[in-house]
């Protein structure tokens, strides 16, 4: 009883391998994903505690392709850094460059001066400065 029971059980795990394995489909897509710079902000300058304050940011993408991503932000007392990531997915995206928006959320939980210096070159940033009451 103990060999037909190890004898089903390799078959089960044969057959499933089988099922399982990797096609040779070359037809999906490829994902790349890079920082996009941020060309203008725009929104409030003003918020309240704990209440997010939508800010509408644009950002430009190589192609037809690119699309946002992520935000990475890295943060030091009252000054964050942002960064916008894109994802380039398809082929046949073309060459010319195109700009995007996206909202950027901000939300504090304490009164301040906060500045959100968002990547506009390797050096550069679009600062905008929010007031949290």
């Amino acid at each position: 009883m103990k060999n037909f029971r190890l004898q089903a059980a390799v078959i089960v795990l044969l057959v499933s391998t089988a099922f399982t394995s990797c096609s040779d489909d070359d037809n999906t897509p490829n994902t790349v994903t890079k920082t996009s710079l941020v060309t203008k902000v725009e929104g409030a300058v003003t918020g309240d505690i704990n209440v997010e304050v939508p800010l509408t940011v644009t950002f430009s993408v190589d192609n037809n392709c690119g699309s946002y991503n992520k935000f990475i932000e890295t943060a030091a007392a009252n000054t964050k850094t942002i960064e916008v990531e894109s994802k380039y997915e398809g082929a046949d995206c073309g060459t010319t460059p195109t700009s995007k928006t996206v909202v950027y959320k901000f939300k504090s939980t304490a009164v301040g001066t906060y500045n959100l210096k968002f990547k506009k070159t390797a050096t550069e940033f679009v600062t905008h400065t929010i007031v949290i009451d």
